[in-house]
């Protein structure tokens, strides 16, 4: 994940953060900062900046006294909107009702299902910035979501006959 952000006193910031290690790197004004372990950078000027954070939960960049938020921690909507494929095949496969009109699988295997792509939306939807867009994305991956777990289910009920 990349982030880009202004500041006034140092110019232009690029954090990155890789998904699969955590593993940081800090840009200022293209100048590649030195690293002196996992989180602490040194400046040309011998300076040394600090994050503290991540990208889900938002990142900060401290040097001296100051703070620069180069990530933003996630919002409120952000949560409930990635809850939303998780609860909808919890809910669904839980009522006898609804799965007798599309058989979805729940359980440990939908949950784990559901949980995987819940946890994939809330990066998907943290790397855009408009909120129409946010669910857009949400939408996707909930029928995403349903589409695997039905086809689970219909091939457990395949299998079962």
């Amino acid at each position: 994940m990349k982030s880009v952000v202004q500041s006034e006193k140092y110019g232009e910031i690029v954090y990155e953060e890789s998904f699969w290690t955590g593993k940081k790197n800090v840009n200022i004004n293209n100048q590649p900062l030195n690293k002196i372990n996992k989180t602490t950078f040194q400046l040309p000027d011998g300076e040394q900046a600090t994050v503290k954070g991540n990208f889900l939960y938002g990142s900060k960049l401290f040097i001296g006294q100051e703070t620069i938020t180069v990530t933003p921690p996630i919002k409120w909507y952000e949560i409930v909107l990635s809850l939303l494929p998780f609860l909808l095949i919890m809910v669904w496969g839980n009522v006898v009702a609804l799965c007798e009109i599309v058989p979805v699988v729940g359980g440990a295997i939908g949950g784990a299902v559901s949980a995987m792509l819940s946890v994939l939306n809330v990066f998907f939807i943290k790397c855009v910035r408009p909120v129409w867009l946010k669910i857009l994305i949400t939408v996707a991956v909930t029928g995403v979501t349903f589409g695997i777990c039905c086809g689970i289910g219909y091939a457990i009920i395949g299998i079962a006959t």
